[in-house]
């Protein structure tokens, strides 16, 4: 069954180390093939990434941007620098990782890939910027330990009446705040801070409604923050995240910005 993989990252991703270049490839997994071209001049807009059984990666269409988006599960304002080539020169890259390889190293790949075929050096600064905090609620968290030691999953289920339960295992919060902007349909657009001081893993669930369009007024990005900004056919994400103890609060946050200091366009295979 195939997999879609949004351009935030569908995969959860780690911090870059302060000012280094992405580890050798040589260090770190890295896929038995990779094909990068590129893409055809009339193509204007990325395809959609997918992942495919057998550890197959196919991303169309994508400027190196994106792919740092893609990478390393940021939003676009946690990006500055680079050529102009950088925002605008899009390519095709298909992948496939070594049999057995996990999900989780996936991302690794993915960066020793950037820093060896695009020569992606970059480093860390914090950056004043809109964002949402994720704490606990008044009631306190109502997650129970994680189950397992395989690799934390988030999913979701279809449920009648236009609802969609979001499923998670084995996350830590610090994982779940990042992977909060990549997850489709449910509104939340700026990065998450992870400020609940818990350091475990967790098993929880949720329920959303389906976003029928956004309330007028300031976006969560302009000067004033609407704290619920979603107009939803059911719970939208801040109640269904205070059902089990988690509250989303929007204010301006130090967040890891990136900086890409050089990169150069890949040589085709």
């Amino acid at each position: 069954m195939k997999r879609k993989l949004s351009a935030g990252l569908m995969l959860l991703l780690p911090a870059i180390a302060v000012g280094q270049q992405a580890p050798a490839p040589n260090k770190t997994p890295t896929f038995e093939v990779a094909d990068i071209k590129p893409s055809d001049p009339s193509v204007v807009k990325e395809g959609k990434g997918r992942m495919l059984p057998g550890g197959r990666i196919e991303v169309p269409g994508y400027t190196l941007r994106s792919l740092i988006l893609f990478t390393y599960g940021v939003t676009d304002d946690m990006i500055s620098g680079g050529a102009k080539w950088v925002n605008e020169d899009r390519f095709d890259i298909i992948a496939k990782a070594p049999a057995g390889a996990p999900d989780n190293a996936l991302r690794s790949m993915m960066k020793s890939l950037l820093a060896d075929r695009f020569k992606l050096v970059m480093h860390q600064e914090d950056k004043l910027m809109p964002a949402y905090a994720l704490t606990l609620a008044k009631n306190g968290p109502a997650l129970q330990s994680g189950s397992g030691d395989g690799a934390s999953l988030c999913h979701w289920t279809e449920l009648e009446g236009g609802l969609r339960r979001r499923e998670c295992s084995h996350i830590t919060m610090s994982e779940f705040a990042k992977e909060l902007p990549a997850t489709g349909g449910i509104g939340i657009v700026l990065p998450v801070s992870d400020q609940t001081g818990l350091t475990g893993t967790y098993d929880f669930q949720f329920e959303v409604g389906s976003i029928r369009r956004k309330l007028g007024g300031e976006s969560p990005g302009g000067a004033d923050f609407a704290p619920d900004p979603l107009d939803t056919d059911g719970p939208n994400i801040f109640a269904a995240l205070q059902k089990i103890g988690l509250h989303l609060e929007s204010k301006k946050i130090p967040m890891p910005a990136m900086v890409i200091d050089s990169a150069a366009k890949p040589t085709t295979n």
